[in-house]
């Protein structure tokens, strides 16, 4: 044998342990790549997809802190002094929200939790909770009535006696957007946790099998908007109507509301003002990119008088300090005479 014969024998017999070797060995899996969580932006922004599913979710709320001063505001001074002179109010707002597309259009549902201490006592509320499919609307959440035409103004006490409606029903509701700026909505709801006074007062129970009714009907044109809505409560066979205007020019928005009571001389479930009739006029103007002034007052056929000023400064983007006066003129019946309260709230607002 000789040296060309030796190495190319010695070279086949590497390869072959090599190639054995190579054939036992083992070989790592590659890890699954990592499911990170989608945005889903059919439904707006902050909503993401539930993992492994198609329904969309957004969690947001808000952390409040308000420090409220003076007789208007809840306090128990009398006149002489004594008792608290003013209270704090902690809360913590969490919002829930589902969407997801149907062959019947989009399937959403909404929730509210409300985690509130007032002057260190603390409890905890449902606000809201329904579920929406195709214009129609079930479940927990304002009456039609307060919510087609909206708070009154952006200040943070918008009403004391000049109440523009109840707010929290179970109920049935169904909405009808044309699309070319008209909308029309129906409502039936349980009115049998109202906390009018004056339907007890007048003898007539609300907890039975019939439901309040409640209609409305809108015209948005961008800068301007009309909204009118009518509730009939039942059990009182009496209701109330409102119309609203609201206006937007610049830096200034506007805003008239006025509501009438099918019988003055009692409240109902929806005319939950004094009198015939009652009136509400704001507005706000935008002072620079963070601070925007709102302004407030109402006025009933029972000689009530109210209003309110305030300053909405945002620090950051999320997180605003709102100072705020308040004012109030009623007719004092024990002292036979007008009697007139002032007060005031500092509010610190994060939201998410």
């Amino acid at each position: 044998m000789n040296i060309k014969s030796l190495l190319l024998g010695s070279a086949a017999a590497l390869a072959a342990v090599s190639g054995a070797q190579a054939a036992d060995a083992i070989v790592a899996a590659e890890p699954e790549p990592m499911e990170y969580v989608r945005v889903c932006d059919a439904f707006g922004t902050g909503y993401f997809y539930i993992p492994g599913t198609e329904t969309c979710l957004k969690i947001g709320g808000y952390v409040r802190v308000d420090f409220q001063g003076g007789d208007i505001n809840g306090q128990d001074t009398f006149p002489g002094g004594g008792g608290d002179s003013w209270k704090t109010r902690s809360r913590f707002n969490l919002r829930v929200s589902t969407a997801s597309d149907t062959e019947y259009g989009a399937l959403k549902t909404y929730a509210e939790l409300l985690f509130q201490a007032d002057d260190n006592q603390s409890e905890t509320e449902l606000d809201q909770a329904y579920i929406e499919l195709g214009g129609i609307l079930v479940g927990y959440t304002d009456t039609l009535f307060t919510a087609f035409t909206g708070d009154a103004g952006n200040t943070i006490n918008d009403f004391y006696d000049v109440d523009y409606g109840d707010f929290n029903r179970t109920q049935i509701r169904y909405t009808y957007d044309a699309g070319n700026g008209f909308s029309f909505a129906l409502a039936v709801e349980d009115d049998s946790d109202t906390d009018s006074d004056d339907v007890w007062d007048a003898g007539v129970p609300d907890d039975n099998y019939m439901p309040d009714i409640v209609a409305a009907l809108g015209y948005n044109g961008g800068a301007w908007q009309l909204r009118a809505v009518g509730g009939y409560d039942e059990s009182m066979e009496e209701g109330a109507i409102k119309v609203r205007g609201d206006v937007t020019f610049g830096q200034v928005s506007l805003f008239a509301m006025a509501g009438w009571n099918t019988d003055g001389e009692f409240q109902n479930n929806y005319a939950r003002w004094d009198g015939d009739w009652a009136v509400w006029l704001g507005g706000s103007y935008s002072l620079t990119e963070k601070a925007t002034l709102n302004g407030s007052v109402n006025f009933d056929d029972g000689d009530n008088v109210e209003a309110a000023l305030n300053v909405a400064y945002q620090i950051v983007p999320g997180f605003s300090i709102i100072p705020e006066v308040n004012y109030r003129s009623d007719a004092d019946e024990k002292l036979g005479s007008k009697a007139e309260d002032w007060g005031g709230v500092l509010r610190f607002q994060r939201n998410f």
